[in-house]
């Protein structure tokens, strides 16, 4: 498979994923952009739950479109984009549209014209997917340059992580995958974590899993999810967000191999989509 990288035209893709739901994914990805941008990058945040957005509720703003809209009311995508906190841009996804289940096609072909169009005002773009290795899901994972896998001591999230790093690395032998371990007791508890997780994925997959960093589970994190505010900017000096700027550090450092095709997301999205269905058939 083609591995992509960032040029002159199009924005590095980082990937923020789960096997499962309720790790923490949501407010991972709307923290590393916020800390991305206070590293002056400029970010696209994207909701790429089509179906079940949450992004909004996280950040605390109701928008006035969603991408829904830019889908089937005609609504120019650049519209859709709402200013987030430090300057980001958040493409935030609808919730519950029915409409949206059935159209998979008709969303990538619309989006790539539309997305084509201003990619190139951004040094990176964020993705935070749905959980799972559903195919409009590892349309989004397929296409990124980079995937952070969120993983929980939870043995089902485990089990589910370990899922999704098999079916990327039959897809794409080269795209770096960093693990983030989320609502441990503690950094050794996380990192006994990662050093398991590392274990697995050296045997049985043949390849190397990143270290991203540990997030304790705390009362800070669930006090600023609680109340919409977002921990970087709510607590900047909590360990949590001290761990977050670690976690971004680490992201940044990630290797990112050299491109023969160059594609925007959305274009990334029907080829992820395409090596989904091949290898679930």
């Amino acid at each position: 498979m083609t591995n992509f990288s960032k040029d002159a035209a199009h924005p590095e893709i980082v990937v923020i994923t789960s096997g499962k739901g309720g790790v923490g994914k949501s407010m991972i990805s709307l923290n590393l952009s916020i800390l991305l941008a206070q590293m002056k990058k400029k970010i696209l945040l994207i909701d790429a739950d089509l179906h079940l957005g949450n992004l909004n509720f996280l950040a605390g703003f109701r928008p006035r479109y969603t991408i829904s809209d830019a889908i089937q009311n005609h609504v120019p995508l650049q519209e859709v984009l709402t200013k987030g906190p430090e300057g980001i841009d958040i493409l935030p996804a609808s919730s519950a549209d029915m409409a949206l289940l059935e159209n998979e096609n008709t969303i990538l072909r619309k989006l790539t014209d539309a997305f084509s169009r201003f990619e190139s005002n951004y040094d990176m773009v964020v993705v935070d997917t749905a959980a799972g290795i559903a195919r409009n899901v590892l349309a989004f994972v397929l296409g990124g340059d980079k995937i952070i896998v969120v993983v929980t001591p939870d043995p089902a999230s485990i089990a589910d992580a370990y899922g999704m790093m098999k079916v990327i690395r039959q897809a794409n032998e080269n795209t770096p995958i960093m693990m983030v371990a989320n609502m441990v007791a503690s950094h050794e508890e996380g990192e006994s974590l990662y050093n398991k997780m590392k274990l697995m994925v050296r045997r049985f997959l043949d390849c190397n899993l990143f270290f991203g960093g540990t997030l304790e589970s705390d009362e800070q994190i669930k006090g600023s999810t609680r109340r919409q505010k977002i921990i970087a900017l709510d607590q900047p000096r909590s360990t949590s967000a001290n761990s977050l700027r670690i976690i971004t550090r680490n992201l940044l450092k990630l290797p990112v191999s050299d491109a023969d095709g160059k594609l925007n997301l959305f274009e990334r999205m029907q080829y992820g989509r395409d090596l989904a269905v091949g290898g679930m058939e």
